[in-house]
Parts: C-alpha cells; sequence; structure tokens
C-alpha cells in the first residue's frame, strides 16, 4: 500500500495559529524580500501578520487553491514545514475545519451574484475565524 499524497494547496492548515506570534522571522530570513507589510513587531521580534487565526499571505484561488502570497520569499518557518510530516498532520488535525471553512466561505463568496448586503452568509464564530453557520464545524482546540 501506498503512503499518502499530501497537496498544500488543498489545505492550508498549517496556516493557521492561535496567536500573534505563530509565524516567527528567523535571523536566516533577514536576507529575503519579505514585505514589511506582511509583518509585526511584538517586543522587538518580528512575527508575520495574522488575519482571523491564519497567517494573511494565505489566499485562496477562484478554484479554491490555498496559495501563499509571498511564496517564493516565506520564512524559513515555513519553509521548513514538509507536507505529510508529524507537523503537517498535527496542523491538518487542530486547525484542518478552520482552513476548510475558509475556502468553502470564499469559494461561496466568489461563486454567487447576491447583492452586496448578502454577499456573507449568517456567521458563527470559531476559535479566531468565523466560519458559516450552514457548516457543521467545531472550532479546534
Amino acid at each position: 500500500m501506498s503512503s499518502p499524497t499530501y497537496d498544500c494547496t488543498a489545505c492550508g492548515a498549517c496556516c493557521f495559529g492561535g496567536h500573534d506570534r505563530y509565524i516567527a522571522i528567523l535571523q536566516m530570513d533577514q536576507g529575503r524580500p519579505i514585505p514589511d507589510s506582511a509583518t509585526n513587531e511584538i517586543d522587538g521580534r518580528r512575527y508575520m501578520k495574522m488575519s482571523c487565526g491564519h497567517c494573511a499571505q494565505l489566499t485562496i484561488t477562484p478554484e479554491g487553491q490555498t496559495l501563499c502570497a509571498i511564496y517564493e520569499d516565506r520564512p524559513e518557518a515555513c519553509r521548513a514545514f514538509r507536507a505529510g510530516s508529524f507537523e503537517c498532520l498535527k496542523a491538518r488535525q487542530h486547525r484542518g475545519a478552520e482552513a476548510e471553512g475558509l475556502r468553502a466561505f470564499a469559494m461561496a463568496r466568489k461563486g454567487t451574484a447576491l447583492p452586496p448586503e448578502e454577499t456573507a452568509p449568517p456567521m458563527i464564530t470559531g476559535q479566531g475565524l468565523a466560519l458559516p453557520s450552514a457548516d457543521p464545524l467545531s472550532p479546534s482546540p
């Protein structure tokens, strides 16, 4: 039996974290052209900006792929994260529902022609991320 193949562009769970210090900019990132607008300084250290519980650089394509807006210049912490690794499987276990909720919400917004006041479905809130109430998801631990 072959091992499963993990497609990062169909997941994005590794981009979700519970706090603003989730993705640190390390010394080895100093030469990377990471835009200052993509980072925050907290207590003298730089971190990737977070938005709604995920890295602000996480984007959803019209086809539903999860991509990094600065992939070629991403920090070392992101480069070290390997598809199918222990860390990947833990992220999928703990944050996979949030990633799927974001992708479903983004796809629903892109695929509808509703008037502007009706573009967002009724929401329930999870851990830092609002999810469409039609999805029977519970917040991750």
